[in-house]
């Protein structure tokens, strides 16, 4: 596909990079040349300079002819206009980048009217995120499906687990939770289990369902605490906790927000007067003992320094904060991660990235098929394809149990009518389902 990225940050670069690698032909737009040249020699993409907001540039890059136009700088009055500018130039799909809350609300409004395909805001992506993992001790890692309606849960099986040395029907049997074993991970060998697969201690097992239903299948685990959350600890007042401490609050979930900057600290105070806010150094561990660390039953990292959040959140695990949550910007630092049981830690420039790789995944796919989205984990070794069962299709009114799939691939959920559902071998296929 021909793809026009304008960005001047590390979103944009995370977006390009994933793209080059999946073979389509990028175009960068950038105003900073020592940038545009880093991206060039990095990436195998063609590297323009200029202004992305401008007719001359967008033509120059070709949006008047792209599958598709991202606008991922960090002003969104850049990328609206970008984005409006390329569609009434002929682009097919326009992507913009969208940070600040106010023009969110609005774009519902006139998203059709600028030509928008999809508008993508990394602060309320993490905070989604966050609030959803936040239903997990940091042992689970989490990521939703089916339109953030089901979870994917990954957990590993330690010697001591009630669920080594069983099958998965005998720990199906044994629960009778409506969860569904997608995917264990063995050393370097990835299997879509059977009925019959054994798991095995230091196995790492995928799951999907419901959050309810995987919560009460982690409790009888004894995985999870089965007190819920009450309070939760943020460090730094940025933007993800302009969004998250609404969404902590309509949980009723007590957030305390501990922020070194003075004026954040009264900003915070007008926009959350039910909150906690306290002003001085989340990284002061002094500060955070004499603020009831130890009581909190969760805590977020969300400063601007990666080395900060990560060493503060290793404290906060140790004191006994079974929900700790860093946020990460640097990629490379994700492999010593699960060593220090911060598994759940939040990289907002890639959860922007892969929501829209998703998206062109998906254009990509959908192309002469029934695919309406397609996600890659493990490397990319693992896809998982959501698609509408249309007129034509021969699989119609019959079980899934009496389909003959090929091995290694396993239906784990249907929509219909909006409603997803984890399928097991009497749900039958019906026109419309996903």
């Amino acid at each position: 596909m021909e793809i026009v990225i304008i960005g001047d940050g590390k979103v944009r670069f995370a977006i390009a990079g994933q793209l080059d690698r999946e073979g389509h032909n990028v175009t960068v737009i950038d105003s900073n040349q020592a940038v545009l040249d880093k991206t060039s020699n990095l990436l195998d993409v063609v590297g323009i300079y200029g202004n992305g907001a401008t007719p001359q540039t967008l033509k120059e890059a070709g949006a008047d002819h792209a599958d598709l136009v991202i606008a991922a700088t960090s002003k969104d009055e850049i990328n609206i206009l970008s984005c409006l500018l390329a569609k009434k130039m002929g682009a097919r799909h326009t992507i913009a980048r969208i940070r600040t809350p106010e023009y969110v609300d609005s774009l519902n409004y006139v998203k059709e009217e600028l030509g928008l395909s999809l508008d993508i805001n990394p602060e309320l992506a993490a905070a989604r995120e966050i609030r959803r993992s936040l239903r997990f001790t940091s042992e689970i890692h989490t990521s939703s499906l089916a339109k953030a309606r089901l979870e994917l849960a990954e957990i590993k099986v330690f010697d001591h687990s009630p669920l080594a040395g069983k099958t998965i029907m005998e720990i199906s049997k044994a629960y009778k939770q409506s969860v569904l074993f997608c995917l264990i991970e063995r050393d370097d060998d990835l299997i879509i289990p059977s009925g019959n697969t054994l798991v095995r201690a230091n196995d790492k097992l995928v799951l999907t369902g419901r959050t309810k239903q995987l919560q009460s299948f982690f409790n009888e685990l004894k995985i999870l605490k089965n007190d819920p959350i009450k309070e939760v600890m943020i460090i730094g007042g940025g933007r993800i906790t302009y969004y998250l401490t609404p969404m902590l609050s309509e949980l009723g979930i007590a957030v305390t927000i501990i922020e070194k900057d003075a004026e954040k600290c009264l900003k915070l105070v007008e926009s959350f007067p039910y909150a906690t806010i306290i002003h001085g150094d989340g990284t002061d561990h002094e500060l955070l003992m004499s603020e009831n660390l130890e009581k909190m039953d969760g805590f977020v990292a969300l400063t601007d320094n990666d080395e900060e959040n990560v060493m503060v959140s290793m404290f906060a695990a140790a004191k006994g904060v079974s929900h700790v949550i860093p946020k990460v910007n640097r990629v490379e630092l994700g492999f010593i991660f699960e060593k220090l049981g911060l598994r759940n830690a939040i990289t907002p420039k890639n959860i922007t990235a892969n929501h829209i790789v998703s998206y062109v995944r998906a254009m990509q796919n959908s192309l002469g098929s029934n695919v309406e989205s397609l996600l890659k984990i493990k490397d990319e070794r693992i896809e998982i394809l959501e698609f509408r069962v249309r007129q034509n299709c021969r699989l119609i009114g019959r079980p899934i149990m009496e389909i003959g799939f090929k091995p290694g691939i396993l239906i784990a959920y249907v929509t219909h009518h909006g409603e997803p559902k984890v399928a097991d071998g009497q749900t039958k296929v019906a026109l419309g389902i996903q």
